[in-house]
Order: structure tokens, then sequence, then C-alpha cells
């Protein structure tokens, strides 16, 4: 099964400290995110860049993500409508992952010029055929390490009470 998480159409409130609190208000907000989320064996994170950033929507997001993401892979896809993308790669790894404790995967997809990318009707340009395989490749390898991080979450080895955030 799998479970999309629009940031554009379901807005998530911005961040808080109450949040820690764990109120009705806050927790009627995020609690059925972080069931579907803690169902999830892996993420596939797609962030626009906006003026060279990861949109706000979407840092906001891991700020409210604790043992959701915990020791799971994930795969970065980066979407720019000119030549970008590289710049929301580089942020996701830098700064998403400290208390979220993410896994990302060593590969990421950029799609530049997306605006002609990912046809299906028959007119893909051979750019379009490279970015259509290379992320068949990277799913492949997002599986694979999947399988791989559940083995090391059934281990126990995981104390997120005692060590929540990174350092």
């Amino acid at each position: 099964a799998s479970y999309i998480l629009n940031l554009e159409r379901n807005r998530i409130p911005q961040w808080e400290e109450e949040f820690w609190d764990k109120t009705n208000e806050w927790m009627k907000i995020w609690n059925p995110i972080s069931s579907e989320l803690q169902s999830c064996e892996g993420f596939i994170i797609i962030s626009p860049e906006y003026g060279g950033m990861v949109p706000s929507a979407l840092k906001n997001f891991f700020l409210f993500c604790s043992s959701e993401l915990a020791h799971k892979p994930g795969l970065i896809i980066s979407v720019s409508s000119g030549r970008g993308g590289s710049y929301p790669v580089a942020e996701l790894r830098m700064s998403s992952y400290k208390n979220s404790h993410i896994c990302y995967i060593p590969e990421h997809v950029i799609i530049r010029d997306a605006n002609n990318m990912l046809k299906t009707d028959g007119t893909a340009s051979s750019d379009d055929i490279y970015i259509q395989e290379r992320i068949h490749y990277c799913l492949n390898i997002l599986i694979g390490y999947s399988s791989a991080l559940t083995e090391v979450r059934k281990q126990n080895l995981i104390d997120l009470k005692k060590y929540p955030n990174g350092m």
C-alpha cells in the first residue's frame, strides 16, 4: 500500500513549540499523518525547487517528524522548471535528516526542464528517456534499502526515547 502526502493540498500548520505538549488540537492534525507515515517502509521526497530552495511547507513537515521516518530509506527527487534542481537535494541531505532520522539513499533524481519531461505519449526525448530509466533504477535501489533497513529496525538497536534528536 502507498500513502501520498501532498503538502500543497494537505497544509500542515506552521511549527509551534506547543506541538510537544501533544494538545488535542495538534494531535487531531498530526496523528492521522503520523500513523500513515509509521506504516511506510520507505519514502520518496519530491521537492520542487523554489528560488534554489526547498519549499517552506516541506521544511516545516520535517519539524514534525520524530519517529515516523526513523531508520527508513528516503529517495530525494528534485523538480525544476529550468536547469537547476541540485540545491534542494543538498538542502534536504544537509538539514532534514537530523531529528527525523530518515536515511537518504546515496542516489537521487533531478528532473530538470520539468515541463518537457516524463512524457508517456511517445514523444519522449533522449533526456526524458534517461530520466525515466534513472527513476526506475533509483526506485529499485529504494526497495532494496527498504528491505535492509527493515532488518535493522527488527534488531531493536534503536532507542528514540533516549536519543530522540540527532547531534
